[in-house]
């Protein structure tokens, strides 16, 4: 990808940070979307950039050397807007499957509507209740059950929903919504924070599904180091939350004049500390992913999985601290409108409960105890000289 197109985008981004943050504020309903934003997101081309060259794309995510890009991009439009920032990962999650699994005639079918405009998601949570996928007599297949954090709930056109078949396996499928039967149940969503993401629960009721919309084979969502791998995506939004209260804290703190006590500074100097070691874990994840993509070994999947662990634990341990420092930085006073500090706490707070993080941190323990890979190929990368910016 050239440098300047590059440039181009992460200055979007860091332009955007301003107005998507105001946007957020107005919008924190469950009633609400961040309309304006997203619409930015869509002028901007970041809908497409994670789409092959072939396909009109910019291959960010998909080839070694655009990782790092591709971490900052989402990073920097979750500082603005952490709701922003959960769909544009969801609709990069969809585009990464779609390149890793889809046939050429998918790839090229779905590029044209994401160049169009329209958002993908990620739909596989569930409960009891879930999807599930039949076949008919014609050869297609009957969709039924419900998905829960259906994020992007009536704006989200084209979801990757994970339904199981009669054989107990998984399979995914790319649902046009638009063209189908759905029930949305929006009282299923209401939350302490992320209110505007409309993660509601969403149920079908045979629902036909083309053989032509089923996305790879049984099980292949699941497959490793790309399942587990994708939690650096969402924990660099989470970055970004932390590292927008930083930002913010410093400026109400010059606004009230309060930057000589020397405890405010000592908070600040955590914060910051800490802000800086998640933008490490960002830049080191970048690399295990690159490196993953130059060579696909069972030693470099394992360290790329065991290094996501890593990073999204010690990311959540960085956001709560700033979230700790940032309310004692900012009194009550501050945890009032019009300042963005309770928002985007909330939203911060329940962001960070994604699936299995006692579990990630044991794997992490796990290979230290008993990987027969040296340990401190955690830390020591190798050097990447391929150049995809």
């Amino acid at each position: 990808m050239a440098k300047f197109k590059s440039k181009r985008l992460v200055n979007f981004a860091k332009n955007s940070i301003s107005q998507s943050c105001e946007e957020a504020g107005l919008k924190d309903s469950i009633s609400l979307f961040p309309e304006k934003t997203l619409d930015s997101i869509k002028k901007s081309g970041l809908l497409t950039v994670c789409i092959d060259r072939k396909n009109g794309g910019q291959n960010i995510g998909l080839v070694s050397g655009t990782n790092y890009l591709m971490l900052k991009l989402l990073k920097l439009i979750g500082s603005g807007n952490l709701v922003a920032g959960r769909i544009l990962e969801g609709h990069i999650n969809a585009q990464l499957l779609i390149h890793q699994f889809g046939s050429k005639r998918q790839k090229a079918r779905f590029a044209k509507y994401a160049f169009a405009g329209k958002f993908f998601g990620v739909w596989n949570t569930q409960a009891k209740d879930g999807t599930t996928l039949k076949h008919n007599k014609k050869g297609d297949f009957i969709l039924n059950g419900s998905k829960t954090f259906a994020t992007g709930t009536g704006y989200v056109s084209r979801p990757i929903i994970t339904a199981s078949l009669a054989n107990g396996s998984w399979q995914m499928c790319i649902v046009p919504l638009n063209k189908i039967k759905k029930n949305i149940d929006s009282s299923w969503w209401n939350p302490m924070g992320m209110k505007a993401s409309r993660s509601f629960k969403i149920s079908f009721k045979n629902v036909i599904i083309s053989k032509h919309d089923l996305l790879g084979i049984p099980n292949d969502y699941y497959s490793q180091p790309q399942f587990g791998g994708g939690a650096v995506r969402f924990a660099a939004v989470q970055l970004g939350g932390a590292e927008m209260l930083l930002k913010e804290t410093i400026e109400y703190l010059k606004t009230l004049n309060r930057t000589d006590d020397p405890y405010q500074k000592m908070r600040l100097g955590e914060m910051t500390i800490a802000i800086t070691s998640g933008n490490q874990w960002i830049e080191g994840a970048a690399k295990r992913m690159d490196e993953h993509m130059q060579y696909d070994s069972v030693e470099n999947s394992e360290i790329f999985l065991t290094y996501t662990n890593m990073m999204r634990t010690a990311i959540e341990e960085i956001c709560t601290k700033v979230i700790v420092l940032c309310q004692k930085c900012v009194g009550a006073r501050g945890l009032n409108k019009p300042y963005h500090f309770e928002r985007i706490i909330r939203d911060l707070n329940t962001y960070l409960r994604q699936p299995a993080p006692d579990t990630s941190l044991a794997d992490i323990g796990r290979f230290a105890l008993k990987s027969e890979i040296e340990l401190d190929r955690l830390w020591d990368h190798k050097e990447n000289n391929n150049e995809n910016i």
